[in-house]
C-alpha cells in the first residue's frame, strides 16, 4: 500500500469511529486493526503494513497532534489530539522488534454514571467539600470523572481536571470545566496544581498520583481548603493511604501521614468485582 498521509489517517479514524471501534492499531506486518466494543481486534480492508507505512502513519498522527518528534530516537510517546466533528483521540507510539507501532484510541465522551460503577449516590456528598477524596481501584478514572460529572450538573463552579493523557471529556453544564493535559497544556502535575491553587479552582480533579511532587501539591491544595479528588493506582481503599505515603521516605513520610489524616475526607475504590467507600474516620493511617 502507499504511505499513509495525514488525509489518509483522517479517513481511517473517521471510518473506525463510524464502525464503533474504540482503537486502531498500526503494526507490521498486519493490516490496520480495529478494537471493537466486544474487545476483538478486527482487520480493516487495507493492505498489510510495511515499516515505511507505519512510519508514515506515525508522522501523520504527529501532524494531527501538531507535534515534531525525533522519530529515529523515540522508544515510546503518548499524546492526544482533537479532530473537528469527530472527537478527541489518544495516540501511543512505541517500538517493537526495531520497528515502529502505534495505537490510537478514541477519548470517551460518555462518562460512566455512579450506578454504572456500583457506587451509591451518597458519595457525592464528599465532592466539593474542602479536603481530599482519594479514588483507587481498576476503574478509578471512571469513578473520578463520574464524580466530576455529577458536580458539573449541580454546581456553578470552576473545575480544573489534570490528567496525562485525558481519558474523558466533559462539556460545561452548570460548571466551567478546564481540561489540562500534562505534557501538552502544562509541563507537570505539580505545576498544574500550583496554578489551580493560584486561580482559586472550586474543584480540582487529578489523574494518577505517581510522584512525591504531585502528592505534596495535592496536600497543599487541600490544606488551603480547596476540594480535591485524586486518583491513584492503589488496588483497594484499604491500601490507598499507604500508596499515597509510599512516595515519601523516612521522617517525611510520618509528616505526610499526619497531614493526610487532617485532610482526608474518604477513600473510594472501584474495581471489577468490588466497590468500597471508606470515610476518613474509619481510616487507619500508619507509617510503614
Amino acid at each position: 500500500m502507499s504511505n499513509i498521509s495525514r488525509d489518509t489517517m483522517l479517513r481511517i479514524l473517521k471510518d473506525s469511529a463510524e464502525a464503533g471501534a474504540e482503537e486502531v492499531h498500526f503494526k507490521v506486518p498486519n493490516r490496520p486493526l480495529m478494537r471493537m466494543p466486544s474487545g476483538a481486534l478486527v482487520p480493516t480492508r487495507m493492505q498489510a503494513l510495511s515499516p515505511a507505512d507505519v512510519k508514515a502513519a506515525v508522522f501523520a498522527l504527529c501532524a494531527l497532534g501538531h507535534l515534531e518528534l525525533p522519530i529515529a530516537k523515540i522508544s515510546d510517546h503518548e499524546f492526544s489530539f482533537g479532530i473537528n466533528q469527530l472527537g478527541r483521540f489518544r495516540a501511543f507510539i512505541y517500538r517493537q522488534r526495531g520497528s515502529l507501532g502505534a495505537v490510537v484510541r478514541r477519548v470517551n465522551t460518555r462518562v460512566p454514571s455512579l450506578e454504572d460503577l456500583g457506587l451509591d449516590a451518597a458519595i457525592e456528598t464528599y465532592v466539593g467539600q474542602p479536603g481530599l477524596l482519594l479514588v483507587a481501584g481498576t476503574h478509578r478514572n471512571g469513578a473520578l470523572h463520574s464524580l466530576v460529572n455529577g458536580y458539573n450538573a449541580r454546581e456553578r463552579s470552576n473545575v480544573v481536571i489534570l490528567e496525562s493523557p485525558l481519558t474523558y471529556l466533559h462539556r460545561d453544564a452548570m460548571s466551567a470545566i478546564s481540561h489540562r493535559e500534562v505534557g501538552t497544556d502544562v509541563p507537570s502535575f505539580a505545576t498544574g496544581i500550583s496554578q489551580a491553587i493560584r486561580l482559586g479552582a472550586d474543584l480540582l480533579a487529578v489523574g494518577d498520583v505517581e510522584d512525591a511532587a504531585t502528592a505534596e501539591q495535592i496536600l497543599c491544595a487541600s490544606e488551603r481548603e480547596m476540594p480535591v479528588i485524586a486518583a491513584l493506582a492503589a488496588p483497594c481503599a484499604a491500601e490507598a493511604t499507604w500508596w499515597f505515603s509510599r512516595l515519601f521516605y523516612g521522617q517525611h513520610r510520618d509528616d505526610i501521614l499526619y497531614r493526610l489524616e487532617q485532610q482526608l475526607l474518604a477513600t473510594v475504590s472501584v474495581s471489577i468485582d468490588r466497590t468500597e467507600v471508606v470515610p476518613a474516620e474509619e481510616e487507619q493511617l500508619e507509617a510503614l
